[in-house]
């Protein structure tokens, strides 16, 4: 091997090395790209999951405004219906708290017809501890 084959080969081993530094250097580079891409992907998720919460919570704000609407239109559809006089529901709510009233009356008339007995039954009591 003369001096100018050495050389050669001394320079093909120093390209050699170049490019394995560099082949090291690019497989690093991919896998810090790599792990910088799965950081980014679950960020991106966790930013998706608190987007889908938020439109949920406003899907259900809507679905609960819609359904109490749709109860409101059917109350006043119920309300004019033509078999139904405006005096009807009135009427009805009176009439409920007349028979609130009536019970309550008949609870009172119970109550003082079973303080009266009670009253007879403490006056045989005390007459019957008087004679003895």
């Amino acid at each position: 091997m003369n001096m100018s084959e050495t050389a050669s080969l001394v320079q093909l081993q120093k390209r050699r090395t170049d490019l394995e530094n560099e082949l090291s250097s690019a497989t690093q580079k991919e896998a810090a790209l790599e792990k910088e891409l799965e950081r980014l992907e679950e960020e991106l998720a966790a930013e998706l999951k608190e987007k889908i919460k938020a439109k949920n919570t406003g899907v259900e704000r809507l679905e609960s405004t819609k359904s109490d609407l749709e109860k409101r239109l059917r109350e006043l559809q119920e309300r004019s219906q033509p078999s139904q006089t405006p005096e009807e529901p009135l009427a009805k709510e009176a009439e409920a708290v007349e028979q609130q009233q009536q019970v309550a009356e008949a609870a009172d008339i119970d109550l003082q017809a079973q303080q009266t007995e009670e009253a007879k039954e403490r006056h045989k009591e005390e007459k019957k501890r008087k004679w003895y």
